[in-house]
């Protein structure tokens, strides 16, 4: 009859192995999950906590500063002069108005060759970071007049823009001989300024 293959000694390693499973099964079952596990976590959140913390308390320390700065930027714009000094559209528009007919007062002197056709408040345009204000005008006037005008608007204060410029030359039918008088060009612009309100930013 042939021996048996199976020892005394590997009986105890397998009760050993059996022993150290039971143990371990005891240890994750009824230790583990128990009372480590929660260890576990309410460490990561004293952790997470104690970190916050250290953030708030920096952030606590900076606020002096951040509110100094911020103190600063708010009086900054306050005394900006970039900005229209209305606080609503319509008496920006009116102003921006009231500002061409002193430009055109300023330097057309001679109504017959630099005078208004019409001004009027134009409302559309892209939505911008700061709400948009412009005043179509048509004038009729010569090149020299003209470009005064223009550059006073563009160069004063609060700032003012000038865009969508189209230029038109009269013709006029003149006799054979007749002497040719200068005909004043149809001018037709934007006038834009920005209020201190947030425009709607898509």
């Amino acid at each position: 009859m042939a021996a048996s293959r199976f020892q005394p000694k590997d009986g105890r390693f397998l009760a050993v192995v059996l022993i150290l499973i039971v143990l371990m099964l005891i240890y994750l079952i009824g230790v583990h999950w128990w009372f480590v596990a929660p260890q576990m976590q309410f460490r990561a959140g004293m952790r997470d906590l104690r970190e916050q913390q250290m953030r708030f308390r920096q952030i606590t320390a900076e606020k002096p500063a951040i509110e100094k700065r911020l103190a600063e930027v708010k009086a900054y714009e306050q005394g900006n002069q970039a900005f229209l000094s209305e606080t609503d559209a319509n008496a920006a528009s009116a102003a921006l108005i009231q500002r061409i007919k002193q430009a055109m007062s300023d330097h057309a002197k001679d109504e017959k060759r630099c005078q208004t056709v019409s001004i009027g408040s134009f409302n559309g345009g892209e939505e911008e970071l700061y709400k948009r204000v412009t005043v179509q005008a048509r004038l009729r006037c010569d090149l020299e007049p003209l470009a005064a005008v223009l550059y006073d608007l563009e160069n004063g204060k609060p700032y003012l823009f000038i865009d969508q410029v189209m230029i038109y030359r009269q013709q006029s039918y003149t006799p054979p001989g007749a002497k040719v008088a200068p005909v004043p060009l149809d001018v037709r612009f934007n006038v834009s300024g920005y209020l201190r309100q947030p425009g709607k930013v898509k």
